[in-house]
Order: structure tokens, then sequence, then C-alpha cells
């Protein structure tokens, strides 16, 4: 999970990730399968953990570049 997270080491038969974090957050969603929800609509724990990691690492890729931009004119 956290070298999901992260971008750590990749396994050697994975595929690279769509240039598009949007799409890859739908691919990675996806590819975990259901969300599995309580009677009052809440995600399971494991579930809730997954969907925020993926949610997490796509925003951090799609807006890296406006991040840059104000890290430089912060320094």
């Amino acid at each position: 999970m956290l070298s999901y997270l992260w971008g750590g080491k990749k396994e050697a038969n994975s595929t690279p990730e769509n240039e598009n974090p949007e799409l890859a957050m739908r691919e990675a969603m996806d590819a975990h399968g259901d969300f599995h929800t309580r009677i009052d609509g809440t995600l399971e724990y494991q579930d809730f953990i997954v969907f925020r990691a993926i949610i997490t690492r796509q925003s951090g890729r799609l807006f890296a570049p406006k991040r840059a931009i104000l890290n430089e004119r912060k320094l």
C-alpha cells in the first residue's frame, strides 16, 4: 500500500501508470474491485484505506506541476 502511495518499487510485470491521473485513479479503483460498505453507507476500514491511498496518489500527481510553481515562488 505505501509503495503505491509514494510511487516506490514497481513489480517487474506491472504496466506503466496512465499519464492522466484521473484515468489512472479509475483504473486503480477498477483493479481493486468492489468497495464494501456497511449498512449506514460508510466504507469498510480496509476499503477506505485503499480508496484514500488511490485518491492521495493521483491527486498528488495531478497537482504536482502547480505545487512546483508555488514552491518556486515561495523560495
